[in-house]
């Protein structure tokens, strides 16, 4: 409930904000019919700027409601949405990312000084191709998505992947039960113990590439419980957008011994392996079942080294083609049917672009 003198976000204008009443204030008064969307009124001109967050952007400043504020406007409102944060489609020349490249980089030095410091294990994977966490999250676009608190960037938690790698050690490893209690704790009905091993959240690296996905309920009405439905094919599907990270995206992950006892240590660089493994094996975040959220191995190819004139590089990167993406010099890694795999030559950024973005020198 807002506090006195704060309106809340979803509440009906006051007639100071103009429109015309229906009645005396009672259950029967029709909303006001205003342009705009339901936010404070100093918000509703307010633009994304790149140095602020992303996440809050997302979360809290959506404005496609319906002028009368009965209801989200449609799917073509929710995909608008998320347009303003991720490349929607395979047309767009601009590259839209999400966080701060020199904030980025310290919060990943923090963590590997970090686990330096304490014995512990780093390791850098790329998504193999979309990755998303946090649908369960309430959102207008009827799905929501996992921002880091202070970062404004996509993350994972480190207590996902504490069970990610706990399903993988006892279902997939040849760990016995002891280990595997030792390591990350003993079950749930157990007497309440922590783990040998220490999972932080995993980071991006770099600014985030974002893109919209959608999926396509077919049969509404049964997974609603309606009195009588079945899954039929006359059921109308219904097309969700939702917001996704693209393919390329680099995260750091990182894991630390509980104590600097020879044990520890040593469950720590077994939890590193078995997670790098449930990453590729298993996957993270949502509908891993459909090929979501593998994580495997950054391809970066080998950065030319000065020869000891200090005139030409001792060797040249081999790639297979160069050109330029929105104007920026990159080179191709891979080529896909639908994709191509490129880095960005002044950044050194990996991403995957679609082969018509892609301007030939």
């Amino acid at each position: 409930m807002a506090r006195s003198g704060q309106p809340h976000r979803h509440s009906r204008p006051r007639p100071e904000q103009g429109g015309k009443t229906t009645g005396s204030g009672g259950r029967g008064d029709q909303p006001h019919p205003i342009p705009g969307s339901p936010l404070y009124k100093e918000a509703a001109s307010a633009d994304r700027k790149p140095e602020g967050s992303s996440g809050l952007w997302y979360d809290k400043f959506c404005d496609r409601w319906k002028a009368d504020w009965t209801g989200f406007a449609g799917d073509s409102g929710k995909r608008e949405w998320i347009e303003t944060i991720a490349n929607v489609g395979d047309g767009g020349a601009t590259r839209k990312t999400v966080g701060n490249r020199e904030i980025l980089a310290e919060a990943a030095k923090r963590i590997e000084d970090l686990a330096a410091k304490n014995s512990g294990q780093t390791f850098r994977l790329a998504t193999a191709w979309r990755f998303v966490t946090g649908l369960g999250r309430s959102h207008p676009v009827e799905n929501g998505f996992a921002w880091h608190h202070t970062l404004g960037t996509p993350y994972l938690p480190g207590s996902s992947l504490k069970g990610l790698t706990r399903a993988w050690a006892r279902d997939w490893s040849d760990l016995g039960a002891d280990d595997v209690a030792r390591m990350f704790g003993p079950e749930a009905n157990a007497k309440l113990s922590v783990g040998s091993v220490i999972f932080l959240d995993a980071l991006p690296v770099a600014p985030v590439a974002l893109e919209a996905d959608v999926m396509t309920p077919h049969y509404g009405p049964w997974y609603q419980g309606e009195k009588g439905a079945v899954p039929g094919d006359w059921h109308s599907p219904t097309p969700i957008p939702f917001l996704t990270v693209a393919p390329g995206q680099t995260f750091l992950f990182a894991v630390l011994p509980r104590t600097a006892s020879a044990q520890d240590r040593k469950d720590c660089n077994t939890a590193a392996t078995l997670l790098k493994e449930a990453l590729d094996g298993l996957g993270a975040g949502a509908k891993t079942s459909v090929g979501y959220g593998q994580f495997v191995e950054t391809a970066l190819p080998v950065k030319p080294s000065k020869s000891s004139a200090g005139d030409e590089p001792a060797s040249k990167p081999r790639s297979l083609a160069d050109g330029k993406v929105g104007g920026d010099l990159i080179r191709v890694l891979q080529r896909y049917p639908h994709e191509v795999q490129v880095e960005f030559v002044e950044t050194g950024d990996v991403e995957f672009v679609s082969p018509h973005e892609i301007e030939p020198l």
